[in-house]
């Protein structure tokens, strides 16, 4: 049986299709770009990300991990996570991806793909979160600048989580 050719089986992106030149920038996510809401859409609105993001297996063995963990299962579940990838190795896409459920809690189940992580975590939803993103470039534990993170988190989470009164606990407030 012959192959057929790769157009014949799959649709192009729209702007291949059109023959759009490629940006090479579109392609890398800043997690802090979506948090701040500064991403391109395809980033930034979770349903657009999802119907362009490959579940592999990798990335959908950590988000199952990852909703089995939100809704309270600690069996066979880990609580940390080492993403390790060379530089373009999707971790920062993995963490989008994150942030999406977490953030889209139970609408999330409307997105592609996420039907079938629900299914492998054995729950039914995405339970509502509070999420707080952390950039490591923005902090510096030296200035300033470490309490502004703090509150920026606190802000995100709750002001009595237990982030919160363990950050400023070590930051001696």
């Amino acid at each position: 049986m012959a192959l057929k050719p790769w157009y014949k089986v799959v649709t192009p992106r729209e702007d291949l299709r059109d023959g759009r030149p490629l940006d090479a920038s579109e392609f890398a996510v800043h997690l802090d770009h979506v948090r701040d809401h500064r991403a391109p859409a395809d980033y930034q609105e979770p349903a657009r990300f999802f119907d362009r993001t490959f579940l592999t297996r990798n990335l959908t063995e950590l988000a199952v991990n990852v909703v089995r963990r939100l809704s309270g299962i600690k069996v066979e579940t880990s609580a940390v996570f080492n993403l390790t990838t060379q530089f373009g190795g999707g971790k920062t896409h993995a963490l989008t991806l994150l942030y999406h459920l977490a953030k889209g809690g139970p609408e999330s189940v409307q997105w592609k793909g996420v039907p079938s992580i629900l299914e492998d975590a054995g729950v039914k939803t995405v339970p509502a979160s509070a999420v707080a993103v952390f950039v490591g470039t923005e902090f510096d534990s030296l200035t300033v600048a470490a309490g502004r993170t703090v509150r920026r988190c606190e802000r995100h989470l709750g002001a009595r989580s237990h982030f919160s009164l363990e950050a400023r606990k070590h930051l001696r407030w």
